[in-house]
């Protein structure tokens, strides 16, 4: 009897030792595991190591090393053991996908998977959910339950939603959305950390999980505060290089943007904000906060899971696309300039099929006008009590035109005025009062005697192309007196002076006007008249002095002659009026901001005249603004 029971104890501890909880056997059997070691792709000669896990999840001592067979992460490992589970572990040198390059340091990833398992890949997501599947197996889940409440955890944790699977069937050369989930994560994790950091922070991951079945806010923040930063674009152009440069059988890449951010999941997204390049070159315009109606070129970088047509909604302009790697393309447009008169607006539109908008692009391109900014020159010489004409409202003539002058907020509150384009302007006030000679301009009008106050007086500024460089579109210009002045000054009572050309076919500008004070010599011009008046114009300018002084000053406008200026006078010398004439043969200018002083000496019958020229006005050009 007592060798029936032992025999009996005998074979119910053999049945024992022969079963285990995932209905295993004692005896040793052969495994053959293959997968992908994948943060990126671990490079070829990493290694990847199982190691025996018994049924009370402590380490038998059993390991079975392998190398990472090509630039995917590939590995096969042949075993023979009795185990139930397989402790695997990656370490190496991997590619960075958000670098685009080959760490400078390793990484280790770990899965816990079954040994009967024939395929099982390696990343941080099975990295990750490790402790915490050990934990609830110990707490009496089975393996599949266990790796299931651990995936759900870990994936509610950090905001994923959609079909998973199994972590360790992710891959990130797939097409699924669990391999986009993986993609994603990889780049959440990876974003400006290195190898080392990465490590740290999964290890946090795995640490939460383990004790809680969730993640921390500290740990949550970590994870996604990095995923707004990511483009998606540039992650796949560094994985088509990759996959080219090791030539590598891989064409596209999972959908792993829509985990990035909810805004994302579209079946068309613009990735990132394009760059713009004006035409012409860039350094012929101004920076400005105008609208500019030149042309606008740039590039437009496209996620798209359907196909798609692009359309511009202006005639001229140009659309091209390119495929660049698997669901991302790159869009290149031009839109051509706005030659109208008004703002326009274009719009790059991206559409389905079957005719629906799917995205688009809205560009405004301003008038075709030059703004310009109305500025005067303050330098003055003798006037003190000098108020700036030129306020909101108040008209100016450009080109011949009236513009009533505006404020340009976007300009800092600056006034001017916004004209067709053209290739050069001349401005004036009144309007009217400056007509064009070349690119110099001349007045037409008489200027009051009383010069209490300069409104009256015309102010020009002539504005043109030169050295072969446009005028920007936004360009500030002084506007200045057109005005000269000269004074007589005799030994005698001057009664009458008149001023003409030698020759009879040359032509003076206008009327000149008698100034009665002698302080109001203020604030001319600092120009180069080199034209001749056309015919038409005055042939002489007289004045009659009516104080019957001894001096006498006019303001004229600034003008050039050939032949020399001629002097006609009626001087009245010890009670007896008499007329004489001389010819200045030298002088053939009257210089802009000048006064010219003719000193007359009466000496019987015989009269000389000497002449001085002071500057009354610094010099300051006509400034285009780049």
């Amino acid at each position: 009897m007592m060798k029936k029971l032992l025999y009996l104890a005998m074979a119910l501890a053999i049945v024992a030792y022969e079963k285990n909880p995932e209905g295993g056997s004692t005896t040793p059997k052969d495994h053959n595991l293959s997968g992908f070691a994948q943060k990126g792709q671990f490079v070829k000669g990493s290694q990847v190591t199982a190691f025996a896990v018994g049924s009370d999840l402590v380490a038998t001592g059993e390991s079975f090393p392998a190398n990472i067979s090509d630039d995917l992460g590939a590995f096969g490992i042949t075993s023979k053991t009795a185990a139930p589970y397989f402790d695997l572990r990656a370490e190496g040198y991997y590619f960075n996908e958000m670098e685009g390059a080959v760490s400078t340091s390793p990484l280790y990833l770990e899965a816990f998977v079954k040994a009967d398992d024939t395929k099982a890949n390696i990343n941080l997501l099975t990295t990750a959910i490790r402790p915490r599947v050990k934990k609830l197996i110990k707490d009496g889940k089975s393996y599949a339950d266990a790796v299931s409440q651990a995936q759900k955890e870990l994936l509610n944790a950090i905001g994923f939603t959609g079909t998973a699977g199994n972590f360790d069937d992710m891959d990130i050369t797939g097409t699924t959305d669990a391999d986009g989930m993986l993609l994603a994560f990889a780049c959440m994790v990876q974003r400006s950390r290195s190898a080392a950091e990465v490590t740290t922070l999964i290890q946090e991951i795995a640490s939460d999980l383990e004790s809680k079945g969730a993640l921390t806010s500290s740990t949550i923040e970590k994870i996604t505060s990095k995923a707004t930063g990511i483009n998606p674009f540039t992650v796949i152009e560094n994985l088509a290089k990759y996959y080219k440069e090791k030539n590598l059988s891989v064409n596209t890449v999972p959908a792993f943007w829509r985990y990035l951010n909810p805004s994302y999941d579209a079946p068309l997204l613009i990735v990132d904000h394009e760059t713009f390049s004006f035409l012409p070159d860039p350094g012929n315009v101004v920076s400005s906060p105008i609208k500019y109606p030149d042309a606008i070129s740039g590039v437009i970088n496209v996620l798209a899971s359907v196909k798609f047509t692009v359309e511009i909604d202006v005639q001229g302009a140009t659309v091209t696309t390119e495929q660049v790697f698997g669901p991302t393309y790159r869009v290149s447009y031009q839109i051509p300039a706005n030659e109208g008169e008004t703002d326009r607006t274009a719009h790059v539109v991206f559409k389905d099929d079957s005719g629906n908008v799917l995205a688009q692009r809205e560009y405004t391109q301003g008038a075709n006008l030059q703004f310009i900014i109305i500025s005067t020159n303050q330098t003055k010489a003798t006037l003190d009590t000098y108020e700036d004409p030129f306020k909101e409202g108040v008209e100016i003539g450009v080109n011949g035109k009236a513009y009533a002058l505006q404020r340009f907020d976007q300009l800092y509150g600056a006034i001017g005025v916004a004209v067709p384009k053209t290739d050069s302007y001349v401005i004036s006030y009144p309007i009217g009062a400056v007509v064009s000679g070349g690119h110099i301009a001349r007045a037409k009008t008489t200027v009051n005697a009383d010069q209490s106050t300069l409104q009256d007086i015309p102010f020009y500024a002539s504005l043109a192309s030169y050295n072969g460089m446009e005028i920007p579109q936004v360009a500030k210009v002084y506007l200045k007196p057109c005005l000269d002045a000269f004074r007589f000054v005799s030994n005698a009572t001057i009664k009458r002076i008149e001023i003409s050309p030698v020759e009879e076919n040359e032509y003076l500008a206008g009327t000149a006007s008698f100034v009665l004070r002698q302080d109001d010599l203020a604030y001319f011009p600092d120009l180069n008249p080199n034209i001749e008046f056309e015919s038409g114009a005055s042939h002489s300018i007289v004045i009659e002095n009516p104080n019957d002084g001894e001096y006498f000053s006019c303001i004229t406008f600034p003008q050039t002659y050939k032949s020399g200026l001629k002097l006609k006078y009626k001087v009245e010398v010890s009670g007896v009026t008499r007329e004489n004439e001389i010819t200045l043969s030298n002088f053939p200018v009257f210089d802009a901001g000048k006064l010219i002083t003719f000193i007359m000496n009466n000496n019987g019958e015989r009269d000389t005249i000497n002449i001085t020229i002071q500057e009354l006005l610094r010099n300051s050009d006509v400034v285009i603004t780049k």
